[in-house]
């Protein structure tokens, strides 16, 4: 994938990366967290959103600081430096809202498909995994490295 991101900081075990959203306007700390499902620690979590003074992450915020595509483009980028540490596990990630899970679809045709040499994308639907299509509307996302 050949878009410009933001540089981003990630932690010690590369499962929490953070950034800055920057326009004219203002900046905003973005963070990206990966965490393991306790039922089945082989499937990571995608959590992503603003980082709030509290250092948890709100992820219904609606920050409008005319970047999206930088800051989406960046989490791409947190997706491929998590599968150099950890290429055996998985990515699940649905958001938060109905219209946010929409705009995930979105992304992962524009971006994530660009990938499509190096991963396997699936969506959720009906509580069954599937290969993702474009235009079919899921409940979630599952990302792996094609092996």
């Amino acid at each position: 994938m050949n878009r410009p991101f933001y540089d981003f900081e990630t932690s010690e075990d590369t499962l929490r990366f953070e950034f800055d959203s920057v326009s004219p306007q203002k900046h905003i700390r973005k963070v990206v967290e990966y965490t393991p499902l306790p039922d089945n620690p082989r499937i990571y979590n995608l959590g992503f959103g603003d980082l709030r003074e509290d250092g948890n992450i709100d992820d219904l915020i609606v920050s409008n600081n005319q970047d999206m595509e930088m800051i989406l483009s960046t989490v791409v980028q947190t997706i491929f430096k998590f599968f150099e540490l950890k290429p055996t596990n998985t990515i699940i990630f649905l958001g938060s809202t109905k219209s946010r899970t929409r705009l995930y679809q979105i992304v992962i045709t524009k971006y994530l498909l660009e990938a499509a040499d190096f991963l396997t994308v699936r969506g959720i639907r009906n509580g069954r995994a599937e290969l993702f299509v474009e235009n079919q509307n899921y409940e979630a996302f599952l990302i792996n490295i094609k092996k």
